[in-house]
């Protein structure tokens, strides 16, 4: 071996750890960097929507927080929202569970509301540092290690199965209440992309079950697709764990309408504790079917707040602000029941310290 080899060598040596130093560095400041610029759009929408709600008088010269100071609550219905939603909560854990049982994995009644509440409280984390569907996946495998794939994909169907529901029922709500027609932009949008998403939702999930895709060759070519690729892959290979188990599927689909109707129960509830003469039951299951696709946007707060503010006062001529207000009651009350999650996180630390660890694993198949 020649000097200029044996220097050649050293030096790749040398720049190996640089070089894994380097990338971990720029990963981690590309995190901060995209942290802030999430919380910087944050905090851009409610700084907006505070400054156009407290500047524009909607009655008697007023605006809505002197509104809402001045006139009567029905705390009454505000308790009875809070039930709504942690009903609406509570059947998603049971959904979940029935998805994991037709694996045989194990799974009681009491570790589904433990974890379902865990990884609950940490959706509601700032930015969602933590993913609450990771940490259940997580928390699942450590009860069921053996089929961490199975796991995985309970948590991803899960979550399909929620939101083709919330497609579907915000569907045949815009265009049962003729909401589709209405003549503000904000309306129409809403309603077309609701619309779209259904058809696509149905479209592709239909597509995965059918008998070609069980070969595998597809999923494949979707995981070569740059940026979604991967995400593509994932969900197929989830819902083609399912193809035999279209029975469950299908309860847990149903189950589902008792997760949005409450949700927009609720929504109706908060609204009508603090205002008078807001629209109906039926608008409001619209609305949160509809606004509630604002979840798919990955920041924590802001769009939901947004839109339904701009819903109230395009789509159903309501006073500037009002939206807002029930937005932000609607996610504090959220946020009392991810509360009862603290408990639970409380005696499941120990289990999430290792998630990171979790995350970089490589998957086995069952």
């Amino acid at each position: 071996m020649t000097i200029r080899s044996i220097l050649i060598q050293g030096s790749r040596l040398c720049n190996a750890p640089l070089k894994r130093i380097l990338d971990v560095m720029a990963s981690k400041i590309k995190k901060i960097l995209l942290f802030f610029l999430k919380l910087s759009l944050i905090l851009g929408i409610f700084v907006y929507l505070f400054w156009k709600a407290s500047g524009t008088p909607i009655e008697d010269g007023k605006n809505v927080f002197q509104i809402l100071w001045e006139q009567p609550k029905r705390f009454d219905f505000i308790a009875g929202a809070f039930l709504m939603q942690l009903f609406a909560v509570s059947m998603t854990f049971v959904r979940w569970r029935w998805l994991v049982q037709t694996f045989g994995l194990t799974l009681s009644l009491k570790d589904a509301f433990r974890f379902g509440f865990v990884g609950l409280l940490l959706n509601l984390a700032p930015m969602g540092i933590v993913g609450g569907d990771l940490v259940k996946s997580y928390l699942l495998i450590n009860h069921n290690p053996k089929y961490r794939t199975q796991a995985v994909a309970s948590v991803i169907v899960d979550r399909i199965v929620g939101l083709l529901v919330m497609f579907l029922l915000g569907s045949v709500l815009v265009c049962a209440t003729g909401f589709i027609f209405r003549d503000d932009v904000w309306s129409k949008t809403l309603s077309r992309i609701t619309l779209l998403l259904t058809v696509i939702g149905f479209t592709c999930t239909g597509i995965v079950f059918l008998p070609f895709f069980a070969k595998g060759h597809i999923e494949r070519v979707l995981e070569k697709i740059p940026y979604c690729g991967r995400i593509a892959g994932k969900l197929t290979n989830s819902l083609l764990l399912y193809r035999h188990h279209k029975i469950c599927l299908f309860q847990a689909f149903l189950l589902t309408f008792l997760v949005h109707i409450p949700f927009g129960i609720s929504l109706y509830l908060i609204a009508n504790g603090l205002f008078q003469n807001v629209p109906g039951i039926i608008d409001h299951i619209l609305l949160y079917s509809t606004v509630n696709l604002t979840s798919m946007i990955p920041l924590a707060a802001g769009p939901f707040e947004l839109v339904l503010n701009e819903l109230y006062h395009n789509g159903f001529e309501k006073g500037i602000g009002i939206g807002l207000v029930v937005a932000l009651a609607h996610r504090l009350i959220s946020i009392c029941v991810a509360g009862v999650g603290i408990v639970y996180y409380l005696s499941s630390k120990d289990e999430i310290g290792n998630i990171a660890e979790f995350e970089n694993e490589p998957e086995t198949e069952n």
